[in-house]
């Protein structure tokens, strides 16, 4: 049961792919129904390659690590331009962090010792992947599902709120 104490946290794993945004527009819709003091966050996580001891790898490392924060850069401003839509609807924070790591792993450790605060639910979105790229890079929302402590809500494919309106 929701300690009413504080607000209900519900934190959403966006990443600028149509996956993320539907993770992004289901919680939009659960917050909007929430009946209690909600906290919305938007987390947008980087992950670097880790450095190692060798210095032409890190030469290369640091190329790839700027190269992926440019990249990151892009896909924040398209996360932020969709999540504008909502505005009038939900209040939500913007959060970014950019780690050496995987995703899943910066994504638990923001979760776990970051955030200071009690999550109350955690919304991801999941790719349709094939099989062997699956078994090889494995899915952000399996770590979060294995790892985390909390309730971890898997939005797969498109969410439409409309499917909301449909179902009443």
């Amino acid at each position: 049961m929701h300690n009413t104490g504080r607000p209900y946290t519900v934190v959403v794993r966006v990443d600028g792919t149509r996956e993320g945004f539907a993770a992004a527009e289901y919680a939009c819709s659960l917050c909007v129904k929430l009946k209690v003091k909600y906290r919305l966050i938007f987390l947008y996580v980087v992950a670097l390659y880790r450095r190692t001891g060798l210095g032409l790898i890190n030469r290369q490392t640091e190329q790839l690590n700027a190269d992926i924060r440019e990249d990151a850069e892009g896909a924040m401003t398209k996360c932020k331009q969709f999540l504008s839509r909502f505005e009038s609807l939900v209040e939500y924070e913007w959060i970014s962090v950019k780690d050496e790591g995987s995703v899943g792993s910066i994504v638990v450790g923001f979760i776990e010792d970051g955030l200071h605060t009690t999550v109350d639910l955690v919304v991801v979105g999941r790719t349709a992947e094939s099989a062997f790229k699956s078994m090889v890079a494995g899915h952000v929302s399996d770590y979060l599902l294995q790892r985390l402590r909390c309730p971890v809500m898997v939005v797969k494919d498109e969410y439409d709120v409309s499917d909301d309106e449909r179902d009443k």
